[in-house]
């Protein structure tokens, strides 16, 4: 599962036809609007506009990367006055020291993806407790909370089984369905991806996604209006490589059952217009979508003439 890694094909500015000679990424995906961060600036300051004791505490876990300090500090509700810059591209800046604080471990476990050597620190962030307060965040009013823990989750969920039990056990799966429908497409594209590396971790996870709608808002992000601040191709390759895998076992036999409730949920009409994309990886997974969806369409055809023919019956 997870053909490819969307984050690994070009660089978000390009609009170009894809890379050459990609090998397949089998693992769990990272999503193209989870990045963001300049990790080499931000391990050396963050420049903020705060006053009071958190922000003291703030930096001085900033100091010394106390993991620790930063989960304590997620419940602090002290005001942010301004930032010297966006830290972000689509995700609102923080608003408060405890939003910071998840930004914080949002950028070191985002970090994680482009040094070996700092895989271990997404296992250390779960170890301090990051994971059921992250997940609390998304049932916040305050967007700059939400955003947060969408993005720090988008990274802490790959590659990283026991982060994704945690966060499936703190409830994230319920939380970040209902903001695959966000209005924000960065949002949107990072909470799918979330999702996707949550239900590849265990079946039942994947069962309890479908059975609450999940299939159809992965199916609804296949055809999403693009967004300045993201390469919209990749987008569209995301979403359907997401689609994809939800269908597929891991040896890559389609699970018909879903893929049948996909086509339901209108996949074919939506990939058939990504056939007519300019990139040609899009074109290409569109393709390979289709060949698994279409012989299910007749039997979704068949089943619902029988229905009607019964109901007319009766």
């Amino acid at each position: 599962m997870g053909q490819k890694c969307c984050t690994d094909r070009k660089d978000a500015g390009s609009s170009g036809g894809g890379s050459k000679d990609k090998q397949p990424d089998l693992s769990s995906r990272k999503s193209v609007a989870g990045g963001g961060y300049d990790n080499k600036k931000r391990a050396i300051s963050i420049g903020y506009h705060s006053k009071g004791d958190d922000s003291e505490k703030f930096d001085k876990a900033f100091e010394t990367n106390d993991l620790k300090a930063f989960v304590e500090l997620l419940a602090s509700q002290q005001a942010i006055e301004s930032f010297d810059e966006r830290m972000h591209p689509w995700a609102e800046d923080p608003k408060t020291v405890g939003a910071l604080a998840g930004t914080q471990l949002a950028i070191l476990a985002s970090a994680a993806e482009q040094a070996e050597g700092n895989k271990q620190i997404k296992d250390d962030i779960r170890k301090a407790g990051a994971i059921p307060p992250l997940v609390d965040f998304l049932k916040s009013d305050q967007n700059d909370r939400v955003q947060t823990a969408v993005v720090a989750l988008s990274f802490l969920t790959a590659d990283c089984r026991d982060n994704v039990v945690a966060a499936y056990e703190a409830g994230a799966l319920e939380l970040m369905l209902k903001l695959v429908d966000s209005k924000v497409a960065g949002e949107r594209a990072a909470a799918a991806t979330t999702l996707r590396n949550i239900c590849m971790e265990d079946d039942v996870y994947r069962k309890k996604f479908v059975e609450l709608g999940g299939i159809q808002a992965l199916v609804n992000q296949l055809d999403t209006t693009p967004d300045p601040s993201l390469n919209h191709a990749d987008v569209q390759l995301e979403a359907v490589l997401n689609l994809q895998d939800m269908v597929e076992t891991e040896d890559g036999q389609t699970i018909e059952e879903y893929a049948k409730l996909a086509v339901k949920a209108g996949a074919i009409p939506k990939l058939q217009e990504l056939e007519k994309s300019e990139d040609k990886e899009v074109v290409t997974s569109a393709q390979e979508s289709l060949k698994r969806f279409k012989p299910m369409h007749k039997a979704v055809y068949h089943t619902f003439a029988r229905a009607c023919v019964q109901e007319f019956v009766t």
